[in-house]
């Protein structure tokens, strides 16, 4: 580097500011600033070697002697005050590595302030005996983790590291150790709010607490909103006193930034709270219930539909997220009674209620629930999480609206058990689907000792038309086959594959006969003959069935005793002849 302004190339720095002041008066030399890049760069190698960085990076080295530079710049600034005269003498007298010290202090100090703000940050939450028995493993998660921070300000916390290179001036410091006084005051606030009351709260219940979405700010949403209604518990709500609150708030006044009555309650909220506190920690406060009242009127403002809805189960999901509701609704009656398509709030508590009731209660559930309101995935999800109810759920869902994707995703996580109480449900919606064959493929692999009723309650291949199906059948490995002969059961052109197939390997079209049920050998025979039943002969022997087809018949005289009589007996049955 050939000179000290090369090095700092930010012209608003102090350190810039000082050097270009004392050269224009002739008190800052060229010595001196050739001492002071000497020095930075014996501070550059300590540096590097204490903070393990690559020094044989010609980058990284010139980073670090920048950064160098611009602590000395902080630490002048700081020792000066920022006054540009006093800055020359002290750069001209002191010695950079003292000042450099200043400011590395200064900022390492910061630094560990900003990393123990989440070493006690949890919100201590008390909940009857009787509660915690009956909470869900989820509830006591939530309950665990609730923080006095909100999930953005714990995120900011952890991703910004406050690394050397970032202060390039005081201002930067000044900036960050405002930021951690309040993430600071924010821990205080877990002594300040009222978090003993709402243990001690008789109307307090843990599974709403668990739903809040900032356990700070819902409890200084409820003191103001109690507050303002004069509340006889002033850290929990009932839906009525929400539903009151909104009535009576001018929603025209609201840009105020606070309508006139709703601030003298804000005052009020601040005053008590922050009785005892010293007057900076005072105004901090002040800012956060300000801030939180802000955000609140913001809410109700922009979120009309649904912070005011008519909807109940509207009103109190939103409502739950922001204050604490004493008067929870049943969860299962509220969802049970639900009109529109279920959101992610409610399927969650389905499944924990599921999960934790008794398999009786589970049961009556499960006969009552709303299929048509749940989407597809939310279904797959509710078999694949729930797998102990699935002969339940299996008797019950409506599969109507699931993509051939979706079914085959549902179908991964069903027993075969479950999978035949499903059949008619499954049977309802094949016939309305369209698969392409590799779809049908994995329909095959997924329940080998099944996959003849399924395929056959399938539809043909999407993706082909007779020509060719018929080659893939021919080229076509032994699973190609079965797929596509087992799907192509009831289609218009199953005759024309039937003799394809027979002509090929009348060996593997036995085969393939006997996956077929003989409840179900008088249907294929009726679809491989294209409707068109067959005469009913008489013989010493017995009936005998003759089709017009010469491979059927071949193939029916080949079949098993059990079957041919299986056979006879639906065609005399359904066509009398």
């Amino acid at each position: 580097m050939n000179s000290l302004g090369l090095v700092v190339h930010d012209e608003q720095i102090f350190l810039t500011k000082v050097i270009n002041s004392g050269m224009e008066q002739g008190i800052f030399t060229r010595d001196r600033a050739d001492e002071i890049i000497r020095i930075s760069v014996a501070m550059a190698n300590k540096y590097v070697l204490q903070q393990e960085i690559d020094f044989r990076s010609e980058e990284e080295l010139a980073k670090v002697q920048e950064t160098i530079l611009k602590l000395v710049g902080i630490g002048l600034e700081i020792k000066s005050r920022g006054d540009v005269d006093e800055g020359i003498r002290l750069i001209m007298e002191s010695s950079p590595v003292s000042l450099f010290r200043l400011a590395y202090t200064r900022i390492d100090t910061l630094r560990n302030r900003w990393r123990r703000l989440l070493l006690n940050h949890r919100v201590e939450i008390l909940v009857s005996s009787d509660e915690f028995d009956c909470l869900s493993d989820l509830t006591c998660q939530r309950l665990s983790e609730m923080s006095v921070f909100t999930d953005s300000e714990i995120y900011t916390i952890q991703s910004i590291t406050l690394d050397d290179e970032l202060f390039t001036t005081l201002g930067i410091v000044d900036y960050y150790e405002s930021e951690v006084e309040r993430y600071e005051f924010i821990l205080r606030l877990k002594d300040i709010l009222p978090f003993k009351m709402l243990n001690l709260s008789p109307n307090v219940h843990a599974e709403s607490l668990s739903e809040v979405d900032s356990i700070r700010e819902a409890v200084i949403n409820t003191l103001i909103i109690s507050t303002y209604l004069d509340c006889p518990d002033p850290v929990s709500l009932q839906m009525k006193d929400v539903r009151e609150f909104l009535t009576k708030l001018d929603m025209g006044e609201v840009a105020d930034p606070f309508p006139e009555d709703l601030e003298d309650v804000v005052l009020d909220v601040i005053q008590e709270l922050g009785e005892g506190l010293e007057e900076r920690e005072g105004s901090i406060l002040a800012r956060e219930i300000i801030k939180a009242g802000q955000k609140l009127l913001e809410t109700i403002t922009k979120e009309g539909d649904t912070v005011n809805s008519p909807s109940e189960n509207t009103f109190y999901k939103r409502w739950s997220r922001l204050v604490i509701l004493s008067d929870i609704p049943d969860p299962i009656s509220r969802i049970l009674a639900c009109q529109g398509i279920l959101d992610e709030f409610d399927f969650e508590v389905l499944v924990d209620q599921l999960s934790i009731s008794q398999e009786k209660d589970a049961l009556v559930i499960i006969e009552k629930l709303p299929w048509a309101n749940l989407q597809p995935d939310q279904i797959i999800r509710l078999f694949h999480q729930v797998q102990a109810y699935q002969p339940a759920f299996s008797k019950q869902v409506s599969l109507t609206g699931l993509s051939p994707a979706e079914l085959i995703d549902l179908l991964e996580g069903i027993d075969s058990g479950a999978l035949k109480v499903l059949a008619p449900a499954l049977k309802k919606v094949m016939g309305q689907l369209s698969f392409n064959l590799e779809e049908l493929e994995l329909l095959e692999a997924l329940y080998q000792a099944d996959a003849v009723s399924i395929l056959r309650m399938a539809n043909p291949p999407a993706d082909h038309d007779l020509n060719s199906l018929l080659v893939e059948y021919r080229e076509g490995s032994e699973k190609v086959r079965r797929v596509i002969f087992y799907s192509c059961c009831g289609s218009d052109f199953f005759p024309d594959l039937f003799r394809e197939a027979w002509s090929i390997d009348h060996g593997f079209v036995k085969k393939l006969a006997r996956g077929i049920h003989s409840a179900d050998i008088g249907t294929f025979l009726l679809d491989a003959a294209g409707q068109r039943r067959p005469t009913i002969l008489k013989s010493d022997q017995g009936p005998e069935l003759e089709f017009q087809s010469r491979e059927l018949n071949v193939f029916f005289k080949s079949l098993p005793e059990g079957k041919k009589s299986s056979a006879v007996r639906f065609f005399t049955k359904n066509f009398r002849l």
